[in-house]
């Protein structure tokens, strides 16, 4: 019965992202039909608080730049790692749309594809617990034009990601 149910969940889970996917390709942005084209992070214009000087940053692919603002000193983070993290995600204007630092809880998730956008899972790897990473991440490795509540479609974001723990799984 614990099958049955779990199948049925993931179905509607899947038919409940087909039925998004065709709202979302079917409206349009302030009427019109035509999405502009990706932000790219290296011509962005970004606010002094977001700290990004894209020439100090090192270019991973055309939508991700990573810095090492601390280095760790503990164990590699890996793809698929159990991982827990303080972090502020920022716009290039400088808006704080999202933030868990100390002394709250830290964030803890698996560093993996399905869990997380696509910048942190390519931008992490390589970066040592205790250590620091900024990561500037263009849209089509984050929201792309999904709605997100303080994210506007197209958006590059900012993230400053301090790891404190990661585990392999």
């Amino acid at each position: 019965m614990t099958t049955v149910l779990a199948r049925s969940r993931h179905l509607a889970s899947i038919l409940g992202l087909v039925a998004t996917t065709i709202a979302v390709g079917g409206c349009s942005l302030d009427g019109n039909s035509t999405l502009p084209p990706f932000s790219d992070p290296a011509v962005q214009t970004y606010d002094a608080s977001t700290g990004v000087v894209i020439a100090n940053m090192t270019r991973v692919n055309a939508q991700l730049y990573t810095q090492d603002l601390v280095a760790g000193t503990g164990r590699t983070v890996a793809v698929g790692d159990s991982i827990t993290v303080f972090y502020s995600g920022r716009l290039s204007t400088g808006f704080q749309f999202d933030a868990r630092v100390a002394p709250a809880t830290p964030f803890s998730t698996v560093l993996a594809d399905t869990r997380l956008i696509a910048g942190w899972v390519d931008g992490l790897p390589g970066m040592k617990v205790g250590g620091t990473r900024r990561l500037v991440i263009g849209p089509a490795l984050a929201y792309e034009f999904q709605p997100r509540a303080s994210i506007p479609p197209n958006s590059v974001l900012v993230f400053d990601v301090q790891v404190t723990a990661a585990l392999p799984r």
